[in-house]
């Protein structure tokens, strides 16, 4: 009987033996399982886009970017990429505060011209899948700026400075870019961009959400300003001030003072009056500005607003 029992107490023993070296083989696995590293590839990033922005010929130039461009989508589809800081590369990176995407945003330099470069990040809808998507600059092709509804695929390529996130009918998101692009030896231009997605991922860039002068409702789908390319001008989303109408029956011509966030621009005009339609002539008039004001699930325009900084706490308005 003691020999049974020894027997029994031996091969429990050995069974928990095995199974504890198992164990600590499996966490010894975990412990020293290789890790992406970052920083180190960060570096290579950085040494490349340093050649593909000041290289000495286009191709040259053409060779980095291309480079790069493929380092960053595969380093983009690790994981942990979403959220890395990649803090020392010097190209846009822009998120959302709902975090539905991250867009890498870079500008190549060509000999004649410039072309728009876009590595985006973003989580499906439908399956909350991370996608790398790859925007295709197509400007120099996009006659009807203003109108077209473009992909991934026919991006109208542009730098971008800001991105807002604002709220439509039914909970629909949409993403606004104020943006760049110069790739015209004569015009400049600045772009408002709308960007919302499919349920699987794709963006979608334009959409009809502008109401115009006395309300009226704009056809056009992004806003696109042309000017000399001598010249600059204003767009950027702020905090600013600017006085609405709100007439009373005793004082008609009465107005309230309203302070909230705008997309803030110069109205452009041409150098001479002759000029009208030539917008390679047109320039800021200046101290004349406009504003699209997020209302009713819509960028209406408020026009000839006196746009400031609001006073702070304690300090008297300036009238």
């Amino acid at each position: 009987m003691k020999y049974k029992v020894t027997k029994k107490i031996s091969l429990i023993a050995i069974c928990l033996f095995f199974a504890f070296c198992g164990h600590t083989q499996r966490r010894q696995a975990q412990v020293i399982a290789p890790t992406f590293d970052f920083e180190t590839v960060e570096a290579e990033l950085v040494e490349l886009f340093a050649v593909a922005a000041r290289g000495e010929s286009e191709s040259i130039r053409y060779d980095a970017n291309n480079r790069f461009l493929e380092l960053l989508k595969n380093t983009l589809a690790e994981e942990g990429a979403f959220d890395h800081p990649f803090a020392n590369l010097h190209i846009r990176i822009l998120e959302p505060p709902d975090r539905k995407f991250r867009m890498f945003n870079w500008i190549m330099r060509r000999d004649q011209g410039m072309e728009f470069f876009a590595v985006m990040m973003v989580r499906a809808q439908e399956t909350g899948e991370l996608r790398i998507i790859q925007l295709i600059d197509e400007s120099e092709t996009t006659f009807d700026r203003s109108n077209a509804i473009l992909g991934a695929n026919n991006w109208y390529g542009a730098y971008y400075r800001q991105l807002i996130q604002t709220e439509g009918s039914g909970g629909r998101k949409y993403y606004t870019l104020l943006g760049w692009n110069g790739n015209d030896p004569a015009i400049s231009r600045r772009i408002i961009e709308i960007m919302t997605f499919r349920p699987n991922g794709d963006p979608v860039f334009g959409a009809a959400i502008f109401t115009g002068y006395r309300g009226r409702r704009e056809r056009f789908v992004r806003k696109v300003f042309e000017y000399s390319r001598r010249s600059s001008m204003i767009l950027r989303y702020d905090f600013q001030a600017y006085r609405e109408p709100a007439p009373t029956r005793r004082n008609p011509q009465n107005f309230r003072h309203v302070e909230t966030n705008m997309i803030v621009f110069d109205h452009l005009m041409p150098r001479e009056f002759e000029m009208r339609g030539r917008r390679e002539t047109y320039i800021p008039a200046g101290g004349v500005y406009h504003a699209f004001v997020w209302l009713d699930n819509r960028w209406t325009l408020k026009t000839d607003i006196r746009a400031r900084i609001p006073a702070q706490p304690g300090q008297r308005r300036r009238r």
